[in-house]
């Protein structure tokens, strides 16, 4: 079971093997460091400790963080580290103060002095302190002086690829889903709440549930249809869905602003104001704008049709 600490200043840990970073989406890459740190920290009886930041550090550095987007949400990232065998998370809120220590300040202090740190391992680019000066040639500087042992882990790559959250982001915002999940390591997740919509979906005989993500910086896929697998106020059964995002260019009332909306097959109970959790599976097209709402009902049977042929449901 792993524990949270949100104060690092207030930690006592066992000769800990530690890592460090945002940790955004906890894909492969993040997964193959974390469990070297298991690994380490179980040879030598020690406490296996991550360390992570909240609110992402962009957020705070960004003078205009409107426009980030992100895999994880704080939760998010908890739920998903939990799942690695890290005994211990400690998250660290990310301040303009915090951002102004130098990369040696930042391992005297809060590595050494409050965690304790006796074997640190870092990713293969980790760059960390004031304005990223921090990096692998800092660390075995610090070490040396502060008596740590250092791991370096080399890239995980995947069909030749190194895997990382921004590649990850950038497939999604290109649409291509199946992909990032592949270099996630489990299908690319949205968390949100079914919101009051304009019901056109029901007149067409294809009821959908508007979803207003949870996380202000979530980043939504590239505008489309999906087959997706929905899950309600966290009841274990997931529902085949197919869902669209984009800005319904085929409907006249069409206020420009762009939506995500799920038809739940087989299903037609009131999901207003319940939570829900989307899981992409794939994407089965573009957006398109259709010469007539029956030309779009037909392509809405088609493509609920591939749906449940793809999800198995």
């Amino acid at each position: 079971m792993m524990e949270l600490h949100y104060d690092y200043k207030d930690t006592h840990f066992n000769k800990p093997v530690i890592t460090m970073g945002v940790f955004d989406g906890v894909h492969l890459g993040h997964r193959m460091l974390l469990s070297r740190v298991v690994a380490e920290a179980e040879k030598s009886g020690s406490d296996a400790v991550a360390v992570t930041f909240d609110p992402h550090p962009r957020i705070v550095l960004t003078g205009d963080p409107t426009y980030l987007r992100f895999l994880t949400d704080i939760e998010e990232r908890i739920f998903l580290l939990r799942q690695t065998g890290i005994g211990h998370l400690v998250i660290i809120p990310f301040t303009h103060e915090l951002s102004r220590m130098t990369a040696r300040e930042y391992v005297e202090s809060i590595l050494c002095r409050h965690l304790g740190v006796r074997h640190l391992v870092t990713g293969f680019n980790h760059h960390f302190g004031r304005h990223h000066e921090g990096d692998s040639d800092t660390i075995t500087d610090c070490s040396s002086r502060m008596d740590f042992r250092v791991t370096r882990e080399e890239a995980f790559t995947l069909n030749g690829e190194v895997v990382s959250s921004s590649l990850i982001r950038k497939l999604l915002e290109g649409g291509e889903a199946r992909k990032a999940s592949s270099m996630l390591g489990y299908d690319y997740f949205l968390r949100g709440k079914v919101v009051s919509g304009k019901k056109i979906g029901r007149g067409l005989g294809f009821p959908t549930a508007n979803i207003a993500p949870r996380f202000v910086y979530k980043l939504i896929p590239r505008s489309g249809v999906y087959a997706v697998e929905i899950t309600i106020d966290g009841d274990p059964e997931w529902h085949g869905a197919m869902l669209n995002i984009g800005l319904r260019p085929t409907i006249k009332d069409s206020d420009g602003i762009r939506t995500i909306e799920a038809h739940i097959i087989n299903f037609d109970s009131d999901l207003y104001g319940k939570d829900v959790t989307v899981r992409f599976r794939e994407r089965l097209r573009d957006e398109m704008k259709f010469g007539s709402i029956e030309e779009l009902v037909a392509q809405l049977g088609r493509d609920r049709e591939r749906t449940i042929t793809l999800l198995g449901h």
